[in-house]
């Protein structure tokens, strides 16, 4: 996959990330300075490309002049080995790259054990969610699993589920494990996932709110059920 920018590439090289190599527009090599120092000391194979050329093959609307060639992928349940009060915030069909990214760095943030992306989530591997994530997906365990797998995993490992759906009271207490379920933009959580809850929880609201955006309540439930837990 490619990280596109400075501070992502340096994230990258910084978390241990296996960079294969990097790509430097050949008129901005003084102002990354600091990512060519880091990758020289990491042995990454450094190559330069006219402004151009590199610009033909950067994503961003204006690009700052690097980008890496990274070797990165989601884990799977099975690397997953929770302890006693692990959290984790799992994202049931969210589509938004923007949402997505934000959600894994505030599970990073907040001390979640993992973020979870379920079938038919966006790709947690994409430049927009990368670049949204800040750096996070390099350092937070990031797991791809389906629906199913993950619901016999939270059966076998004592995690209960809990919903975020709307209109439903804000969290109190909790259990020692816990995964906060988070549904899709427009359709929220799928049947089998509001079934297998032990709780429904929600972000109360003044009358009249319009749903709040997926990642912000996200972040304000998760704050909610990790606080003290840090």
């Amino acid at each position: 996959m490619v990280a596109e920018g400075r501070r992502l590439v340096m994230d990258a090289l910084e978390a241990g990330v296996n960079v294969k190599a990097l790509l430097v527009a050949e008129d901005s090599t003084g102002a990354l300075d600091p990512v060519l120092q880091a990758a020289t000391r990491r042995g990454v194979t450094v190559e330069t490309a006219p402004r151009r050329a590199f610009n033909e093959l950067a994503d961003t609307e204006t690009p700052s002049g690097v980008l890496a060639v990274v070797e990165w992928r989601p884990k799977t349940l099975a690397d997953l080995a929770l302890e006693r009060h692990a959290t984790l915030l799992v994202l049931d069909a969210v589509q938004d790259p923007g949402n997505v990214g934000g959600m894994i760095r505030t599970a990073y943030a907040l001390g979640a054990a993992a973020t979870v992306a379920l079938d038919g989530t966006a790709d947690p591997g994409a430049h927009k969610v990368l670049r949204a994530a800040m750096g996070a997906a390099f350092r937070h365990p990031v797991v791809e699993a389906r629906w199913a797998a993950f619901a016999a995993f939270a059966q076998d490992n004592d995690v209960a589920i809990w919903a975020a759906c709307q209109g439903r009271e804000p969290p109190e207490g909790r259990p020692d494990r816990l995964a906060l379920v988070v549904g899709n933009e427009g359709a929220g959580l799928r049947p089998e996932v509001i079934a297998a809850a032990a709780r429904q929880v929600g972000v109360p609201m003044q009358p009249g709110a319009e749903s709040l955006n997926a990642a912000t309540a996200a972040a304000i439930l998760l704050y909610e059920v990790t606080r003290g837990r840090r």
